[in-house]
């Protein structure tokens, strides 16, 4: 999936204003939430990045298992700062192993170049070092609904 214009399209559109969100905003946050939707996961609706990056969900941070915490695993939230104080981009583990790399899904994003703001939705390869934080959302109860939101 492409944006036509800035933080623009059909399908960033349909992100946008899935979260609550209006045009031409940032969309790498409603872009996870409608994924993990689908996923049926009961998910808040945040509109920014950092939201999801709470005391209760943070697993991993400061590029280190947090302790007593599970460790990162498929469907994880992954966070960058990009240079910025606080968290500002929000993506999909889909593979955390041994090697240095996370593979990831993210919205908004440039394939693999280190932006907040891209140019649509990637299957992305990044250094762990990368990587702000990792956010479990998986295993929270609370999270689960019994079907999938409908498209």
């Amino acid at each position: 999936m492409r944006e036509h214009g800035y933080n623009a399209g059909a399908d960033v559109e349909k992100y946008q204003t899935f979260g609550g969100g209006r045009k031409g905003q940032a969309w790498c946050s409603w872009f996870v939430t409608w994924v993990l939707r689908q996923a049926g996961l009961l998910t808040p609706k945040f509109g920014r990045a950092r939201d999801w990056f709470d005391k209760r969900h943070t697993v991993w941070a400061g590029g280190r298992q947090i302790a007593g915490r599970p460790p990162p695993q498929k469907g994880d939230l992954v966070g960058y700062t990009w240079g910025k104080p606080q968290i500002a981009h929000v993506g999909i583990l889909l593979l955390w192993g041994v090697s240095p790399m996370a593979k990831t899904d993210e919205g908004n994003t440039s394939g693999g170049k280190q932006e907040r703001d891209g140019e649509g939705v990637f299957v992305n390869w990044r250094l762990k070092s990368q990587i702000s934080a990792v956010a479990n959302v998986v295993d929270d109860p609370s999270y689960t609904t019994p079907k999938p939101v409908p498209k």
